[in-house]
């Protein structure tokens, strides 16, 4: 039989005397984690890809549908709609319906955590709430603004291969093609981040959508009714901003802004939505 050996008298204050670990120096929350850690959140969700891809199809889908539809009626459309009629615009109108899957992604990118609870995981991981937030916001319009690009360019091609059969297609080189497209896919992809700052400042799935729908679809038609000059309140809302950036062809009295004012309107939105969830994420509880 061996005899198991004690253990030496000087170990214990050996390894008391040893530095406490600090953790905090060996595992740094900075912002290229952040942003990884909102980027596994969003591709971990299944609503994530199908949500893309329904973008996707009803980009390309109905902005098809509708370019055949326009081939079809073309030997019978009056003169005035042949020289109003705006090529680019047309192929692109599946952009305007996909802002809905973008948005409902951008509301669930944040309610989701609130419904689970992984919230408090997220900012109890992160003491700064602002970079969760930011992060969140940047890593969702990155992805939202590519998959949206992609699919406008898509549409914009298969559009243009179908008008021409009446020989009324166009291409890149068209006057404004490629300030559209690019708009297209910034408008949709601001509407996604309204749809994540409602999310923040409501906390609920249904209100955040709900509230979304009515700010691009409800307000609209309620501003098409306003008597007077009353009605160019439409220029300033989210879906008048987003006509500015996909316009090329300005008809006498149409209430459009220019391109650049549109921008500068989205962006105010932007700021204001995103500013107003930044300051309710902080001094609200989670």
């Amino acid at each position: 039989m061996t005899a198991t050996p004690e253990a030496s008298p000087v170990a214990a204050p050996v390894a008391a005397d040893r530095a406490p670990v600090d953790f905090h120096q060996t595992a740094r929350v900075t912002i290229p984690r952040v942003l990884r850690s909102e980027w596994t959140k969003l591709t971990s969700l299944r609503s994530t890809v199908w949500t893309l891809l329904a973008a996707f199809v009803v980009t390309v889908g109905l902005g098809d549908l509708i370019c055949w539809a326009v081939v079809a009626h073309w030997d019978k459309a009056s003169v005035q709609d042949k020289l109003t009629f705006q090529p680019v615009l047309q192929s692109l109108t599946g952009a305007y319906f996909s802002q809905i899957a973008i948005g409902v992604l951008g509301v669930l990118l944040i309610t989701g955590e609130y419904s689970t609870g992984m919230i408090r995981t997220s900012l109890g991981s992160v003491p700064r709430r602002l970079r969760v937030l930011f992060a969140k916001a940047a890593v969702f319009a990155v992805t939202s603004f590519v998959v949206a690009f992609i699919a406008v360019l898509v549409a914009f091609f298969t559009g243009q291969a179908i008008f021409a059969h009446k020989h009324i297609g166009v291409g890149l080189d068209y006057p404004g093609a490629v300030r559209v497209l690019f708009g297209a896919a910034f408008f949709v992809t601001a509407i996604g981040l309204l749809g994540l700052a409602l999310g923040t400042l409501l906390r609920s799935t249904g209100g955040s959508i709900a509230s979304l729908l009515g700010l691009i679809f409800v307000v609209p038609i309620i501003t098409n009714f306003l008597p007077g000059h009353w009605s160019r309140i439409h220029e300033y809302i989210p879906d008048g901003a987003g006509q500015a950036l996909v316009t090329i062809t300005r008809a006498p009295g149409d209430d459009v802004l220019p391109p650049l004012a549109g921008l500068i309107v989205l962006l105010i939105w932007l700021a204001v939505g995103l500013g107003a969830a930044a300051y309710t994420l902080v001094r609200r509880d989670a």
